[in-house]
């Protein structure tokens, strides 16, 4: 952030008048245009993919003689899955570096000394930050992917004839899919977004640095010291876990001959086993311990 966000913040008049919500959106709107990489960068790759299928080399290994409708359909929700996957993983990658850019960046221009001067709390700032990263993020890539994947399906089907078939069922059952992907992904990682702002609040230099030897360094330190691995287990499983407790059987699309949507996994999503998973929402409330101690950290720390 520059010295001129001073231009456009709103009064402190304004803001004193201002209902919760009007404050949450104001301070929502300030985070998008100090950080125009949270939805620069979804277009940027959707862009590309586009590009990349618009010119690209195809080279489609599908079963030999006609396809039957049913699977086109198939291959038009596989495609619909794995076009939205990319955008999803850079997006993840540029709200990390921006959770732990957000708090520590205000300190290091003196902005905080600026935005400290106005009528709002620490902990609705750093509010305002987390729902920025869980929720309006990742909502809004959830739709630029939707309408990215209908721009995807007409290119291919221009390329290659033939190929898809459309089922709008089908298509809704795979979004569906998806946007369950994105609620689970929010909620199973929402300790681990907290913890990269308390990292950005709390870590005085180089906070990317500092939050990403942590979790390398301390399970080699515990099997150096002490011969066990449990802080390498407990890695591993806030990762993945989540997705191995929603599948109850094997998760196939079939073969190049007998291929199946998508949307069948949810008839083999455990949804209710994962909502009420204990682990899921220990999680949760961990993430609002972290966002508490980001917000008093923040309170007392303006490195000058």
């Amino acid at each position: 952030m520059n010295a001129n966000v001073a231009t456009v913040a709103p009064p402190p008049a304004l803001l004193r008048r201002a209902g919760p919500l009007d404050t949450m959106l104001a301070l929502v709107r300030r985070e998008l245009w100090e950080h125009p990489a949270l939805w620069r960068a979804p277009l940027v790759v959707e862009a590309l993919l586009a590009v990349a299928l618009l010119l690209g080399r195809m080279n489609l290994d599908l079963p030999d003689g006609v396809l039957t409708h049913e699977q086109r359909v198939a291959i038009l929700t596989i495609g619909q899955w794995v076009a939205a996957q990319p955008v999803f993983i850079v997006t993840g990658v540029v709200v990390g570096f921006y959770l732990l850019d957000c708090l520590f960046a205000e300190r290091k221009d003196r902005s905080i000394l600026f935005w400290k001067s106005m009528p709002l709390s620490d902990g609705f700032t750093v509010a305002s930050k987390f729902v920025v990263a869980a929720v309006v993020v990742p909502l809004g890539v959830f739709v630029i992917a939707t309408l990215a994947d209908l721009v995807f399906m007409a290119i291919f089907a221009v390329r290659a004839p033939g190929t898809l078939g459309w089922s709008t069922y089908e298509w809704l059952r795979t979004e569906v899919v998806l946007l369950l992907e994105v609620v689970l992904s929010v909620l199973w990682y929402a300790p681990i977004a907290a913890a990269l702002l308390l990292f950005s609040a709390w870590i005085r230099r180089a906070p990317i640095l500092w939050a990403t030897l942590v979790p390398l360094v301390a399970p080699i330190l515990e099997r150096v010291a002490l011969g066990t691995h449990y802080i390498a287990d407990f890695e591993r499983y806030r990762m993945s876990g989540i997705w191995h407790k929603l599948i109850a059987g094997p998760n196939q699309f079939g073969d190049l001959h007998h291929l199946f949507p998508v949307g069948i996994v949810l008839d083999k999503f455990d949804l209710a086993g994962v909502f009420t998973d204990v682990d899921l929402w220990l999680g949760v409330l961990a993430a609002g311990a972290m966002l508490y101690a980001a917000a008093r950290v923040r309170r007392y720390r303006d490195d000058s």
